[in-house]
């Protein structure tokens, strides 16, 4: 295991070990007799093509011709327009390294506009597969006032990146909710039993901001949930959604006195540099549930969010009002997000039968449409731990699994699941039926429970890398 990684996990003692695979196994499920080899970043020497003598002549030569700055890197390199849209399609970790090449390159890279723009173009060029590096894991225990924070790379190279992000956001303190939106993370801090501090930070670029604080003592609000809004193809500026409750005491209909919850937001304008309440108020009985305002999903323009009891809610960050046209989900979803430009959720169609359906959300809001059919069978008999054997099909639920995150990638026709189960987190591909084994979960002594923590991160937040400054 690397140092980072190892250092990410000592700061998240609470949380269940993750170790990544430095040779993660790939199986096809597709065979009778699946076969499961390590996967290998480079080919063997004894797969290398037969030289050509005359071709290595050939090669040869033409290294000696490039050994030489040519004129065409001389004339990209004292062209400033030029070299800038190049440097406008390299990721933001590479442009990071590259500011060391000259002063020159330095004071590009370094600029607030071409790190703006940066932000609206790369998204555009690069697949969301290639653009979504890994996950955040995060979760809130019951029995302690320290939450987790973990996470999961989807490629080897990316382990370090990633546990260093965790190292340096633990650096932070102790805070209560994480959020993340397009590359930046907000963090809440609770101060005392009322007021709560925000840092909003971009994991990229080490940058961070202090947000000024809400007070919740004055109106006898509650804290629930925080979120940020950031769509660099719309602003340069994000925005952050807090959402709250207070409860008052109403007239029912047979005229007696009785406490009745609402909820509303206050919403943070980066740009403004200051808080306002949001003038339309929830009233939900049902949901006085913090759970329902995490894991916020931004979408076609609007905030987005889904409850366990089939409530659905549209909030327009930037008109800062409740769009209640949105159908509700159809039962209960296992996975609710953003992945490919399409508002997905995952439900079950058949626990016997380990059948899941994926549906996606119509651009107009009219109707949640069934977008394929996920036949987990094949994975479970790889992983029999996946099904509980002693449970009661008629009345207990039997998925010892989680699906963490679906990720589609239209340019590349691929979809993939990221699932958690008892000691494993596999990454299944739909279309070629393959798993790739990405890390193990073991418990730590510090775990309370380990049934609960052995699979279950209710809330996750997908990691991609931006220049965009605070």
């Amino acid at each position: 295991m690397s140092s980072a990684e190892s250092s990410a996990q000592k700061s998240t003692a609470n949380g269940p070990f993750i170790k990544h695979l430095t040779k993660a196994r790939v199986i096809s499920v597709c065979s009778p007799a699946a076969t499961a080899q390590p996967s290998q970043s480079s080919p063997e020497k004894t797969n290398q093509p037969h030289k050509n003598p005359r071709h290595e002549t050939s090669s040869s030569s033409s290294t000696s011709l490039w050994s030489a700055p040519s004129a065409a890197a001389f004339v990209i390199a004292n062209n400033e327009d030029l070299l800038t849209q190049i440097l406008l399609y390299l990721p933001p970790k590479s442009l990071l390294r590259f500011q060391c090449v000259s002063k020159g390159w330095l004071s590009i890279i370094s600029s607030p506009s071409f790190r703006s723009l940066h932000s609206r173009v790369y998204p555009t060029t690069t697949s969301s597969s290639a653009a979504t590096k890994g996950l955040f894991l995060f979760r809130r225990r019951t029995w302690t006032d320290i939450p987790d924070l973990n996470f999961i790379s989807f490629s080897d190279d990316y382990v370090n990146s990633m546990g260093n992000i965790v190292c340096h956001l633990s650096n932070y303190g102790k805070f209560t909710d994480i959020h993340s939106c397009n590359g930046l993370l907000a963090l809440a801090f609770m101060l005392d039993d009322y007021a709560r501090e925000f840092v909003v930070c971009n994991p990229t670029t080490r940058q961070h901001r202090l947000v000024p604080r809400l007070d919740f003592q004055e109106g006898g609000r509650e804290f629930l949930a925080l979120n940020i809004v950031f769509d660099p193809l719309k602003s340069e500026h994000y925005k952050l959604v807090c959402a709250w409750c207070e409860q008052e005491m109403i007239t029912n209909n047979f005229g007696q006195l009785v406490p009745s919850d609402f909820h509303g937001f206050s919403v943070y304008a980066s740009e403004k540099g200051s808080w306002r309440d949001s003038e339309d108020i929830l009233e939900m009985e049902d949901l006085y549930l913090p759970n329902y305002f995490r894991n916020g999903v931004l979408w076609n323009g609007n905030f987005h969010w889904v409850s366990d009891f089939e409530y659905s809610l549209c909030f327009d960050p930037d008109k800062e009002f409740f769009n209640l046209t949105m159908p509700l989900a159809r039962w209960y979803f296992w996975s609710f997000g953003e992945s490919g430009g399409c508002l997905y959720g995952i439900e079950i169609n058949d626990p016997e039968a380990m059948l899941f359906d994926i549906f996606e959300m119509a651009r107009d809001y009219s109707q949640w449409v069934l977008k394929c059919h996920v036949d987990l069978t094949p994975v479970t008999t790889l992983y029999p731990s996946m099904i509980d054997a002693d449970c009661n099909p008629a009345t207990d639920f039997r998925c010892n699994f989680h699906i963490l995150y679906f990720l589609e990638d239209e340019k590349e026709n691929r979809m993939r699941l990221l699932i958690s189960l008892c000691g494993k987190i596999i990454l299944y591909d739909i279309n070629d039926k393959i798993v790739k084994e990405l890390a193990e979960v073991v418990p730590k002594d510090t775990d309370g429970d380990w049934w609960d923590s052995c699979f279950r991160w209710r809330d996750t937040y997908r990691h991609m890398e931006t220049l965009a400054t605070l």
